[in-house]
């Protein structure tokens, strides 16, 4: 995973679609796809929180496969929708190369107070 854009609320990391990522039929895996979204909204939680006192930790995550891709890259936008003190909410788009759009999830981040 390559961070190609990072903004406060905002994160875009792209991915190479591999052997490593796709299913048996030769298609992007759509656990990949949400394991690179989970990993945008758990790193743009990060970039929002004081991680010497607290920590963002996966709570929820859904996703919607729309299509998928055999090659190529791929690129998952993150933008912050709900920024509390216990709880982040993030919406996440995946795109291929042509900017296709291939899944969308939503992440709840929790987080917690580091005692």
């Amino acid at each position: 995973m390559k961070i190609e854009e990072r903004a406060p609320g905002r994160l875009v990391i792209s991915m190479p679609v591999t052997h490593k990522v796709r299913q048996p039929f030769g298609y992007l895996h759509g656990g990949a796809s949400v394991a690179l979204s989970e990993t945008v909204a758990s790193m743009g939680t990060a970039d929002l929180i004081d991680l010497d006192k607290e920590l963002g930790l996966g709570l929820e995550i859904n996703a919607n496969h729309i299509s998928s891709v055999r090659s190529g890259r791929v690129k998952a936008v993150g933008e912050i929708l709900h920024q509390g003190k216990t709880t982040h909410v993030w919406d996440i788009k995946v795109y291929d190369d042509n900017d296709r759009l291939l899944s969308v999830a939503r992440c709840t981040v929790a987080v917690k107070t580091l005692r």
